[in-house]
């Protein structure tokens, strides 16, 4: 794909999301969020965290990185499809990732220190050249970063709520609330419904996704994180619920 033209390569991003969205079997779905293998072995699984921006999706996973209890793989940053078939979820294969500073800095303490020469660069699209770059994804994740396959069996939606927000209650409404549209309140917010196909514009396609969304969330079980306390809280909630739930 060639685009010309576009004032950010955000724009792009979305443009080749939505495009992947429309071409894609029935039995695809392309999803916003980043994509993980956790555990070993037999125990080994994925989970997907997905979230409006700015929920704290980047956050929850550098805060998973620095626990050495389990091994967590990162397979894709920001978006990915995942099988409703089989369950499977792969690496996208980027070889440069299109990330907020912030972002990498959270995820990789003392950056610039340690990326090697050549191994990002500043988005020239943008404004503020060092609010956004193009890095390499060893550069952030390091080893953690994996191209491997892993069933996702889980999906784990972060939101940013006060303390006493209550989560959807069965499937149905967890479906409404990722797909509504312009309601109060993050969870609500139409980004995480359309995820990968940001583009979309009738009521077909609309109705195509969330056929999409119904199957993912029939054959996974899906958690609501809160994040409304400290770094700590919200990492010490994903394990107690998605890693080590009584």
């Amino acid at each position: 794909m060639m685009a010309f033209g576009f004032g950010s390569y955000r724009l792009v991003k979305v443009c080749v999301r939505g495009i992947c969205s429309a071409v894609g079997g029935e039995d695809t779905v392309f999803v916003h969020g980043c994509t993980l293998s956790v555990g070993a072995g037999p125990d080994r699984r994925g989970v997907l965290i997905t979230g409006t921006s700015g929920a704290g999706k980047t956050k929850l996973v550098a805060g998973l990185l620095r626990h050495r209890e389990f091994p967590v793989a990162v397979l894709n940053d920001d978006w990915g499809v995942i099988s409703l078939r089989s369950g499977h979820a792969v690496s996208t294969g980027e070889g440069m990732l299109h990330m907020k500073t912030a972002s990498v800095l959270a995820l990789r303490p003392g950056f610039y220190a340690s990326a090697p020469e050549g191994s990002y660069s500043a988005d020239l699209s943008e404004p503020d050249q060092t609010a956004r770059m193009l890095v390499a994804p060893h550069s952030v994740y390091g080893t953690a970063w994996s191209t491997a396959a892993a069933v996702v069996d889980h999906v784990a939606v972060v939101v940013r709520e006060p303390a006493d927000w209550l989560p959807p209650g069965g499937p149905g409404e967890t479906v409404k609330a990722l797909e509504n549209e312009g309601a109060a309140g993050l969870a609500r917010h139409h980004e995480m419904f359309f995820n990968g196909s940001l583009i979309l514009t009738t009521e077909e396609d609309k109705l195509r996704e969330e056929r999409r969304y119904r199957q993912l969330l029939d054959r996974t079980t899906v958690s609501w994180i809160n994040n409304c306390d400290t770094p700590q809280s919200l990492t010490g909630d994903f394990i107690s619920t998605v890693i080590r739930p009584e």
